[in-house]
């Protein structure tokens, strides 16, 4: 049994399971592969190909299912199949995907396997009037949404246009390797961030102690994507290989019809487990720019690319347009009446992002595994990490909205 049939056959999962229940002479065909073509025999259908599921579920044609495009079996053990942790399960991934732990039969007063939601003396409600007027496209509203745990909640609804208010966007790549820092944009590496200055990228073999990075030419100019056919040929996991040793820039000018439409529980519901991070943003800041899981550098560094950020944290891709990789300071902030770190935003599942730092420099060491903690004053919510991190959050710990993106 697999986690395609799993998938795409419930019925015959079912049927099935009631069959295995009730042959306790056979062995079970996770145990045996010589039984596959006994159970043919017997009339059990072979389930859908990793190509056919990628397919069907792959909503963004990106080669990769994020956890908003999956459900089921798949859903549950997203973890533990995405094996190199960047949020995606690549084909290879599925491909190699553990079989379903088998479980027996659940004993009477057992603790529930349902992500059980806790409640804190202490909740937050979102509070809409945070938001920059000015970066939305229409009025926040409230609505009736199914959550990520399949509960109703009440939502708000959030329409931007991912265009920031407080900040320009860009640069991102310097055009010569004599440009100064005010030419580039930024990068990070072991929780530093560097200037992407010219300098930067002509000493980028010495960087990375990789000879075969090469982003300029004889003449010190950079070679840098300057179209949008350019930009989406380098911009995703499969680099293109004419734009290997490129840095890459993609415009907001090239997505500028794009509309990115929020629902975030207006009142935040924490599960005891956490749920990974999808595709399809992790928050939202007050200026309507969504914040997003790591950016890939395990793909754009493969290819010998370099996709900087701007001074602001963020960058432009074909899927989601302008957003934020990293926290800098450059948008939003809502000051504390003590000296916690200001707030910067809310997370998808409703609880606030606040800065890395508080008003003394200091950063949270008590942090969970999504970079969230619980006081009496804000309830549960999240800090940012370092700018140099490449991980805003790493998490969620509540039940989540949604997002998606059109035009």
């Amino acid at each position: 049994m697999n986690y395609l049939k799993l998938f795409r056959f419930p019925q015959l999962l079912l049927i099935t399971l009631l069959l295995v229940c009730c042959k306790t002479n056979t062995k079970s065909s996770d145990d045996n592969v010589s039984d596959q073509p006994q159970r043919q025999e017997q009339g059990q259908q072979q389930g859908p190909s990793v190509e056919n599921l990628l397919e069907e579920m792959d909503t963004d044609n990106d080669e990769k299912l994020a956890k908003s495009e999956v459900q089921g079996p798949l859903l549950d053990d997203f973890t533990k199949i995405d094996t190199n942790k960047d949020g995606f399960l690549t084909k290879e991934e599925l491909e190699n995907a553990p079989r379903p732990e088998r479980r027996g039969p659940r004993e009477n007063n057992t603790e529930s396997e349902d992500n059980v939601q806790r409640d804190f003396a202490v909740t937050v409600n979102v509070d809409s009037s945070l938001f920059i007027k000015e970066s939305l496209l229409s009025e926040i509203t409230q609505e009736e949404h199914t959550l990520s745990n399949g509960t109703k909640a009440l939502c708000y609804v959030i329409t931007t246009a991912s265009q920031p208010q407080e900040h320009k966007m860009g640069p991102w790549c310097p055009t010569h390797i004599e440009d100064g820092k005010d030419k580039g944009g930024i990068w990070f590496k072991d929780d530093k961030v560097y200037d992407v200055d010219g300098h930067f990228i002509a000493n980028l073999k010495e960087f990375y102690s990789d000879e075969e990075w090469a982003l300029f030419r004889e003449d010190g100019s950079v070679k840098v994507t300057e179209t949008q056919e350019e930009c989406e040929g380098a911009a995703k996991p499969d680099v293109e290989e004419q734009y290997h040793n490129y840095c890459v820039e993609c415009l907001p000018d090239y997505y500028r019809e794009k509309q990115s439409t929020y629902y975030i529980p207006v009142k935040p519901l924490y599960l005891e487990k956490s749920n990974a991070l999808g595709r399809d943003g992790i928050g939202i800041a007050f200026n309507g720019v969504n914040f997003e899981a790591p950016a890939p550098t395990h793909a754009i560094l493969a290819a010998h690319t370099l996709a900087p950020l701007d001074d602001a944290g963020g960058h432009v891709n074909p899927h989601a347009g302008y957003h934020y990789h990293a926290v800098t300071g450059a948008t939003k902030e809502v000051a504390q009446n003590d000296t916690h770190a200001p707030m910067i935003g809310y997370a998808m599942d409703g609880f606030g992002i606040y800065a890395h730092k508080d008003a003394d420099g200091k950063a949270s060491t008590d942090l969970d595994d999504c970079n969230g903690h619980y006081d009496e004053v804000r309830g549960y919510h999240y800090h940012a990490g370092s700018a140099g991190s490449n991980q805003v959050l790493g998490c969620l710990h509540g039940a989540s909205g949604s997002m998606s993106v059109k035009g």
